[in-house]
C-alpha cells in the first residue's frame, strides 16, 4: 500500500501538469504511455494462440515475450498508438483529427495483415490479428483524444447574471499571439439577460465564491480544452479511489467473481456515487458552462464507462493467466493498469466536448 501511495504521488501530479501546460509535454507523455500500453496489450495475448515456444498452459513466464511483443509487430503497434497521439496534438479541429485518424488506421491495419500473412507462425491467427490491430486503436486511439481534447476551444466566460441596473463582465480572447493574451484580456460590457437567459446559462460558481479578480485570472485560460481533460481525469481518479475504498470497506457481493474477483456491487455503486459528485463539485468551479442536469449526466456516464474500461483489461489479463500487465510502476502494475479506466473515459470526454464545441 505505501509504495502504492507514495507511486500516485509522483506520478499524478506530473500527469495533471502535463494536463495544465500541454504540448509538447501533454504530446510527449501520450506518446510513450501509447507506446507502452500496446506492447503490454501483445505481452498479454493468450498463451495459447503465441507461437509453440511462448506456450504454456500457466501463461509465458516473467520475461518472456509472446510472439507480438517483440521486433516488428511491436514497433508497429507502437508507431501506430503514437501516430494517432501525433494526429489528435497536430490536427486543427475534431473533423480533421477523424480524418488523420481513418488514415492511419487503414494504414496500419493494411501493414498489421500483411505481418500477419507473412510472418505469423502461431494459433488461431484471427486472435493474434484481433491483439494486433485492436490494441494500437484503443489505446492510441484514446490517447490521441486525451491530447486532441487539449486543443479544443472552450467556451466564452461570463460571470452570472448581474443585478438589475447593472451590467455584467464578459471575457474574451481574440484571435491574437498568445505572448499577448495577458494583455488582450478586458471586461466587455454587456446588457443584463433577458428572463430567460438564466435557464440556458452554464453554471460558473468560482465568481461568487472566490471573487472576480480570481475569476479574471482563471478566464485567461479558459479558451482551450484543459479543463474538460482536467474533468475527466480526476472524475475517474475519484471513481476508482472511492470504488477501491468502498469496496474495501463493505464490499461483499462480488460483481464479476470470474473476471475481477474482487470488484463488487458496493465498491461499483461507490465508485459511481464519487463520479457523480466530482463532476458536479468541479464542473461548476471550472469554466467549462455547463448546467447543473448535463454535468449529472456526465457524472452518470464516466462512472458507468470507468468500471467497464478496468472489466476489459482484468478480462485480457484473465485470458493471459497474468496479474498485471507489467511492473513499470511499484504497487500499481504496467501502464495499461493505469490507463484502464481512463481509456474508455477520455474517448467519451472528447466527444462530449466535441459536441458542446461544435454547437456553441
Amino acid at each position: 500500500m505505501l509504495r502504492r501511495v507514495l507511486t500516485a504521488l509522483v506520478g499524478a501530479p506530473a500527469v495533471l501538469a502535463a494536463v495544465w501546460f500541454g504540448p509538447p509535454w501533454l504530446t510527449l507523455i501520450a506518446a510513450a504511455a501509447a507506446a507502452i500500453a500496446v506492447r503490454e496489450t501483445y505481452r498479454l495475448l493468450p498463451p495459447a494462440h503465441s507461437p509453440a515456444d511462448a506456450d504454456a498452459a500457466a501463461g509465458p513466464p516473467d520475461g518472456l515475450p509472446t510472439g507480438l511483443s517483440t521486433g516488428l509487430p511491436a514497433l508497429l503497434g507502437g508507431t501506430w498508438a503514437v501516430a494517432l497521439v501525433l494526429a489528435g496534438a497536430l490536427a486543427g479541429s475534431p473533423s480533421d483529427f477523424g480524418l488523420a485518424a481513418l488514415a492511419i488506421c487503414a494504414a496500419g491495419g493494411i501493414a498489421a495483415l500483411l505481418w500477419m500473412i507473412a510472418a505469423w507462425h502461431g494459433r488461431r491467427p484471427a486472435i493474434a490479428a484481433l491483439y494486433l490491430i485492436a490494441a494500437p486503436v484503443y489505446v492510441g486511439g484514446a490517447l490521441a483524444c486525451a491530447v486532441a481534447l487539449r486543443g479544443i476551444d472552450g467556451p466564452y466566460i461570463t460571470l452570472p447574471a448581474a443585478a438589475p441596473g447593472e451590467t455584467q463582465s464578459q471575457w474574451v480572447l481574440p484571435e491574437i499571439d498568445s505572448d499577448d493574451v495577458e494583455e488582450s484580456l478586458v471586461p466587455l460590457p454587456l446588457p443584463p439577460p433577458d428572463d430567460a437567459a438564466p435557464d440556458g446559462a452554464g453554471v460558473w460558481i468560482l465568481p461568487a465564491v472566490a471573487g472576480d479578480s480570481l475569476a479574471r485570472h482563471v478566464a485567461r485560460f479558459a479558451n482551450d480544452g484543459r479543463w474538460w481533460l482536467l474533468l475527466g481525469i480526476l472524475t475517474v481518479y475519484a471513481s476508482d479511489t472511492a470504488a477501491y475504498a468502498v469496496g474495501r470497506l463493505i464490499g461483499r457481493h462480488q460483481m464479476t467473481p470470474v473476471v475481477s474477483p474482487g470488484k463488487t456491487w458496493e465498491g461499483t455503486a461507490g465508485g459511481l456515487a464519487a463520479a457523480l459528485i466530482a463532476t458536479v463539485l468541479l464542473g461548476v468551479l471550472f469554466p467549462l458552462q455547463l448546467q447543473i442536469w448535463q454535468l449529472v449526466g456526465i457524472g452518470v456516464i464516466l462512472g458507468s464507462v470507468s468500471p467497464l474500461g478496468d472489466l476489459l483489461e482484468s478480462k485480457i489479463k484473465r485470458l493471459a493467466n497474468v496479474k498485471d500487465s507489467g511492473n513499470l510502476f511499484p504497487g500499481h502494475g504496467g501502464m495499461l493498469d493505469r490507463l484502464d479506466s481512463l481509456l474508455p473515459s477520455l474517448t467519451v470526454v472528447y466527444i462530449l466536448a466535441a459536441t458542446a464545441a461544435a454547437t456553441s
